[in-house]
């Protein structure tokens, strides 16, 4: 049997808290800019600061919506909470009103204009090298939402510091999509009910999917030898979860209290505390 590990690599391997800061920086500079305010404007950052509060509150509550649907915590990480906070700063102002327009500016322009910033300095976890270094020779691959050209640029930064990680850049698939919701796909069912939280998880990401399968077809494995680790449990691992696959969750201090408790409580599932903790889980 030949076991397959899947790693997210943006807030799984990074901290993405400190990598995150000039992108949450420049992104509310330019909606400063966009709502006739100064860089830096006191009320803007004083209601990024009461929209993160109120998600940190409630978790729950507060989904990252995707094409209008509820598909991940909105919480977990600096990316995914600057969509609401946007929203609110927008409506504050009454800025970019059309739901077409803002779609496409919060989802890509302003996204991919300050996720570059971010680049140039990445922030690993603690561990992160050693790790990826002892997965040396092993069928290990990176699945990102991320482009790969930048991941991969990460990887060999990363290299530079804990020698023998560069293996992986040539690993590193991007744009996996996993936000995305395909509801004609029937490969699976379509929705996961976890206890503590009152909408579904939804299911059905086709694009993340079929890349997993490719990966699994060129080591002639299944989803029964795959294991994924991610640190958003509802984008990285739900899915593979329900294919057969065993899923680590990287813990933080932003991971949802109904993530944690429905991972402790599957067989195939554990939480990860330590990074230290993933080959031995993988491979055992």
């Amino acid at each position: 049997m030949t076991t397959v590990l899947v790693l997210d690599f943006d807030g799984t391997m990074t901290d993405a808290e400190a990598e995150g800061r000039p992108f949450r920086d420049g992104y509310l500079d330019d909606l400063a800019a966009l709502c006739g305010r100064a860089p830096g404007d006191a009320e803007i950052l004083a209601i990024a600061d009461e929209v993160e509060a109120e998600l940190s509150a409630a978790p729950a509550s507060h989904p990252f919506l995707w094409m209008g649907r509820a598909v991940a915590p909105a919480t977990v990480d600096p990316y995914l909470r600057m969509v609401p906070i946007a929203h609110r700063i927008l409506d504050k102002f009454g800025a970019i009103p059309g739901a077409t327009d803002r779609g496409r500016l919060l989802g890509s322009v302003l996204y991919k204009y300050n996720y570059a910033k971010t680049l140039g300095q990445p922030v690993f976890r603690a561990g992160a090298g050693e790790v990826l270094r002892a997965l040396g020779g092993s069928e290990a691959w990176i699945v990102t939402n991320s482009d790969t050209h930048a991941v991969a640029g990460k990887v060999a930064a990363l290299d530079r510091d804990t020698p023998g990680v560069a293996w992986l850049t040539s690993r590193v698939r991007g744009q996996a999509r996993k936000f995305d919701v395909d509801d004609t796909w029937a490969g699976l069912d379509a929705e996961l009910a976890v206890p503590g939280l009152d909408r579904p998880v939804l299911l059905r990401r086709r694009m993340y999917h079929d890349i997993l399968r490719t990966i699994l077809e060129g080591a002639n494995a299944t989803f029964a030898d795959l294991v994924v680790v991610g640190d958003i449990f509802e984008l990285d691992l739900a899915m593979p979860l329900q294919l057969g696959a065993r899923v680590g969750l990287v813990a933080s201090e932003r991971t949802p209290p109904y993530e944690r408790a429905f991972v402790e409580a599957h067989p195939r599932a554990r939480m990860i505390e330590d990074l230290a903790e993933i080959p031995a889980f993988a491979f055992a």
